[in-house]
């Protein structure tokens, strides 16, 4: 009786942990700064990975359930019916996954175009042609919930999203009118590169899965960018530009 009673609240558990990381993905159904365990879960979802693989489901557990992980690993047979718990839910699509993504960057600026009034972006920092952007490096992962630095032996420590086209923007209109303030503006922040920040919002559309390609492992999702957007400052409460490149 007893055990069947733990059971039953181990289970319990893990529809509560499972709601908290539901609550998370609601209230961030706009767009999100990358993180590991829920980049693993956008490519567990969408197929990149074998969930029915023990030790890939295992690491699953680790990364997107980690408190009961940490709870339950070591006993064998209260793990054993977490996992296969979160398999079920997995196959049966009842993960809630994050597919909207940003990531930021710093450009700069050329000399305005008073005739066309377009401001381009310098050479020495362009957007032409890009065909991927990283999600997240090794370097950028952080810490699980017991504190310990996320490394994981079955998932990629590198993300990337390929988009389903280039993208190439060389510059963004901006009003003459405007343009005198922006630069005022910048010398006063003694930003003579004429610095700006971009933030730049993707969807994924699907998962490739993990490439083992040219002596590399990373894992690849597909998607497409929605909007890039620009900022005279680092926190982004500035905009300056905003170039809308596909619909949602």
């Amino acid at each position: 009786m007893n055990r069947c009673l733990a059971v039953l609240l181990v289970l319990a558990s893990l529809c509560l942990s499972a709601g908290t990381a539901f609550a998370v993905v609601e209230a961030g159904e706009g767009y999100a700064r990358p993180t590991y365990p829920e980049l693993v879960q956008t490519l567990i979802m969408m197929g990149g990975a074998d969930i029915t693989n023990t030790k890939t489901a295992d690491e699953y557990g680790r990364l997107v359930y980690c408190d009961l992980y940490k709870k339950y690993f070591s006993n064998d047979a209260m793990w054993e019916k977490i996992r296969s718990d979160i398999v079920k839910r997995v196959i049966n699509k009842k993960e809630y996954f994050r597919v909207k993504y940003e990531v930021t960057g710093v450009f700069n600026l050329g000399r305005y175009d008073f005739q066309n009034e377009y401001f381009p972006l310098s050479k020495k920092t362009p957007i032409t042609n890009v065909g991927s952007v990283s999600l997240i490096s090794g370097k950028e992962v952080s810490t699980d919930c017991a504190g310990l630095f996320i490394f994981s032996s079955v998932f990629p420590m590198s993300f990337v999203m390929k988009l389903n086209e280039p993208l190439t923007i060389l510059g963004f209109k901006k009003p003459r009118d405007n343009v005198e303030k922006l630069i005022v503006r910048m010398e006063e922040a003694g930003d003579t590169d004429r610095r700006v920040y971009a933030r730049i919002r993707m969807v994924t559309t699907d998962a490739k899965g993990i490439d083992f390609e040219n002596n590399t492992k990373e894992a690849i999702l597909n998607g497409k960018v929605i909007s890039v957007d620009f900022f005279i400052d680092h926190e982004m409460t500035k905009p300056i530009a905003s170039i809308h490149v596909n619909n949602e």
